[in-house]
């Protein structure tokens, strides 16, 4: 009977122990909590110093309301056909369901060595239609194109095919054709908020698209579209992020969309051949061709040139 007080009593005290540990372990812990958000900045910091990453691109300025927008790819109508064709040295047509522009210069239009970025738009902007709607995107010098985004909202549509102004440029340094594709006036899709530069080049380095010895060159930002672009209908833009990455003399560009953090690679050369060229603007080509126009003869013979080594093997 005893034996049974004792070993009650040795129950409870242990009971009480627990308790007290437990409320000391809660108290430490509330002494202890700093706002996530802060550990993840010192993580990041942290993260980049140990694997020797430089981020010489300006990450503090502010950022700002954009959200998600929507819109319609535009058709080409004769009138606008017409205005283009009485510039002179160009000659201007549509794809059969007007949604493809094609420009051919009659004498090639020559590009100065040391010519600017700046100074490329004023170069081309005579003779293309909208010319202000449009801002230097990309040359690409693996199929020597020259690619301008469409603007809306004051920022560019990065890397979608229905929204783009590419030049063809030849061995010479001319501009021999252009493409020219549009959409329409954008709604916008209510108020999102939106990453800081400093955690969409986070999202970069948790997915090892950024590795040691590297350095962030350059943070800008626009829209990338957030449905595959499997149609020709509504396309919906998310608030992206442009992330600039250099290793020794390379750079590759990479999209953070800016609200839910997924990174699309900007693998250039692979999207001109495969997204571009190949699933659309041939097909739209060849139907022009089918209709014996000329400038879409050439248009084809010139993409199948420069997208030739780049397509991929038959099995």
């Amino acid at each position: 009977m005893q034996w049974s007080h004792i070993k009650t009593l040795f129950i409870l005290s242990f009971l009480v122990l627990n308790i007290y540990l437990l409320f000391q372990f809660i108290d430490k812990q509330q002494d202890m909590d700093i706002p996530e958000l802060e550990v993840n900045d010192l993580n990041l910091d942290e993260q980049l110093d140990q694997e020797n990453i430089t981020v010489s691109a300006d990450t503090d300025f502010e950022v700002p309301e954009l959200s998600y927008i929507s819109s319609t790819q535009k058709e080409f109508t004769q009138t606008e056909i017409r205005e283009l064709n009485d510039i002179d040295d160009i000659d201007a047509a549509k794809s059969v369901d007007n949604k493809l522009l094609t420009v051919e210069f009659s004498s090639p239009l020559e590009i100065p060595e040391n010519l600017e970025r700046g100074d490329l738009s004023d170069l081309v902007s005579p003779y293309v239609l909208n010319a202000s709607e449009f801002s230097f995107g990309t040359w690409n010098h693996d199929l020597n194109i020259i690619v301008f985004y469409q603007n809306k909202e004051g920022y560019p549509l990065y890397l979608n095919q229905h929204a783009m102004l590419t030049f063809y440029v030849n061995d010479d340094r001319e501009i021999t054709h252009y493409t020219q594709t549009m959409v329409g006036d954008a709604s916008t899709q209510g108020s999102t908020s939106l990453n800081t530069p400093k955690i969409a080049i986070g999202t970069l380095l948790h997915n090892r698209f950024l590795n040691a010895e590297e350095e962030v060159t350059d943070v800008t930002y626009g829209y990338y579209s957030r449905i595959e672009e499997e149609g020709e209908g509504t396309q919906v833009f998310a608030p992206t992020y442009k992330i600039t990455v250099a290793e020794e003399d390379e750079e590759n560009d990479y999209f953070v969309n800016a609200a839910e953090s997924f990174t699309y690679p900007g693998n250039y050369t692979e999207y001109f051949t495969t997204k571009m060229f190949e699933e659309k603007y041939l097909q739209k080509l060849y139907s022009m061709s089918e209709d014996d126009e000329e400038i879409a003869d050439d248009l084809i013979s010139i993409i199948e040139d420069k997208i030739e080594l780049y397509r991929s093997e038959p099995e």
